[in-house]
């Protein structure tokens, strides 16, 4: 972390410890992070590779599951939806391109789901007089 820490701008070494702190403290699996303005010019390529690497090493402290330290940032490329995509793999996953497009399309497929979801949600709340009460 101390090798983080000298070698990124402050704000984004911030950003980067307090992602990683809000994934540990609601105990891991898949979040949703909504980011502001600032926080997404933040939160560079370079930063979501570093992210991945560190939530590796955090599952790789779960007994089972310690070949999650061995991952490797593999970049999945853009989808119809998901842009930029990046996921944690096994090294054998990252050398292997059909895998990793699989991987890639079944993102942008979950991707797609959960606009739709969202779509639906927006519509019944609009429809419910509930339109514009999410906080954000």
């Amino acid at each position: 972390m101390e090798s983080l820490q000298v070698l990124m701008p402050e704000r984004q070494f911030k950003l980067l410890m307090d992602l990683l702190r809000g994934y540990a403290e609601l105990g891991g699996g898949r979040i949703e992070v909504k980011l502001d303005a600032e926080e997404r010019e933040l939160f560079t390529s370079a930063v979501q590779r570093e992210l991945l690497v560190l939530l590796g090493l955090l599952g790789a402290l779960v007994p089972g599951h310690e070949d999650r330290a061995d991952g490797v940032v593999a970049d999945l490329g853009d989808g119809e939806r998901a842009k930029g995509v990046m996921s944690l793999v096994p090294p054998e996953v990252a050398s292997d391109p059909a895998r990793l497009r699989d991987m890639r399309d079944r993102l942008d497929a979950a991707e797609g789901r959960r606009a739709s979801d969202r779509a639906t949600v927006e519509g019944i709340a609009e429809v419910s007089g509930m339109a514009g009460t999410e906080e954000n």
